[in-house]
This record gives structure tokens, C-alpha cells and sequence, in this order.
């Protein structure tokens, strides 16, 4: 089984990639889904967040706040490195028991957006970084999640470099186009992917 890594730049179109990938009939594991679990006031992570960040993230429905919990932690390495610390290793389970239910699959796919800053690559066969634009990028977040351009370009700074993401990749895709353009570039990806597993000897 190949297990493949997929991350990139804030607002490149991971997710997007995603599902292509599932329309295709791949197994892809989503961290970010699997870390909001942990803000659930049922999950193993609530107890330690509310304790390490206080009592005031707890909303009306008893869990935690992700967006309070996502400003309080925008600004301060300190704490973002602290919530890391509690969520990182549980999300990190979930996706070794998702390598395990889909272990006679001949490749997998994880969507990792922090995978380079948490150092999972020892975890994975391949990473495939998924990039656009800074001008790209911005644009998305304005329209798409409403930051401001103010909001967008902080949001775009606070993450790896994407030249850094790039020379760390196996494999690239830039999304600055259309999504069709987007589907093409994933068949083409898909294409290469089914050569190297049947040189590997596995069929897909």
C-alpha cells in the first residue's frame, strides 16, 4: 500500500483535491475533520484544551469554540504549539488506524495541511503538494471565507513557505486555474500514480 501525503498552501484547493480523489474511489483521511473531534466535549482532547486554554472556549452547546480557539492561538506560537501538542498525537492515531482498515488497498491519501510543520513525512510513501499563487490564494479567502485582504495575506504568511513546500514535495500540482483545470491536473497526477504502482506490482 502507498500512503500519500497530501498538503500545500492555505486556500490552494486541498479539500478540492480530495474529492476528486474520492470521486475516483480512493480512501482519502481528512485531519482537519478529525481535529475539530477533539473540540467535542465527548472527545478524550476537551478535558486538556479547557484546561490549558480556559473555560470561556466552552460554547453554549458544551463544546469548544473553534473560531475563539483559532483566534487565541493565531498570534501566539506559544499556545498554537501548545494545542498541537494535545491534538497532533490523537489525530496522528486516527490516521494510523485509517492505514490499518484500508491496508489491502494498493494507495491511500491522508489531507495533512500542517504535514511538513508537524514532520509526518516519515509517515507517508509520498507527499503531494497541492499550490497556487499568493495573489491565488488571497483572492479565495476573501471571496470564498470572507476574510479582508488584511485577514487573508496574515493567514497566508503564517504558514510554511511555499517554495519550501515545493522543494519538499514528490509531487506538485499548481491550482490557479478552473476546477475542470483542477480535474485534468488530477487525472494526469492519477495517471503517473497508476504506472508506479503497477511497476510496484499492485493494481489500481
Amino acid at each position: 500500500m502507498l500512503k500519500i501525503g497530501v498538503t500545500g498552501t492555505i486556500a490552494a484547493g486541498k479539500t478540492s483535491v480530495s474529492i476528486l480523489l474520492k470521486r475516483r474511489g480512493f480512501a482519502v483521511f481528512n485531519s482537519d475533520q478529525y481535529a475539530k473531534m477533539a473540540t467535542h466535549h465527548t472527545n478524550p482532547c476537551f478535558a486538556k484544551i479547557v484546561e490549558a486554554f480556559g473555560e470561556d472556549l466552552i460554547d453554549e452547546d458544551g463544546n469548544i469554540d473553534r473560531q475563539k480557539l483559532a483566534d487565541l492561538i493565531f498570534h501566539d506560537e506559544t499556545a498554537r504549539r501548545k494545542l498541537n501538542g494535545i491534538v497532533h498525537p490523537y489525530v496522528k492515531e486516527g490516521l494510523l488506524k485509517f492505514f490499518e482498515r484500508n491496508a489491502e488497498q494498493p494507495a491511500v491519501f491522508a489531507e495533512v495541511p500542517l504535514l511538513f510543520e508537524a514532520g509526518w513525512q516519515e509517515l507517508f510513501d509520498h507527499t503531494l503538494v497541492i499550490t497556487c499563487e499568493r495573489k491565488t490564494a488571497v483572492e479565495r479567502m476573501m471571496r470564498d471565507r470572507d476574510y479582508s485582504e488584511e485577514e487573508a495575506n496574515a493567514r497566508y504568511d503564517s504558514q510554511i513557505d511555499r517554495e519550501k513546500q515545493i522543494s519538499m514535495a514528490d509531487h506538485v500540482i499548481y491550482n490557479d486555474g478552473t476546477l475542470s483545470d483542477l480535474d485534468h491536473s488530477v487525472n494526469l497526477y492519477i495517471r503517473d500514480l497508476r504506472k508506479e504502482i503497477r511497476h510496484g506490482n499492485q493494481s489500481l
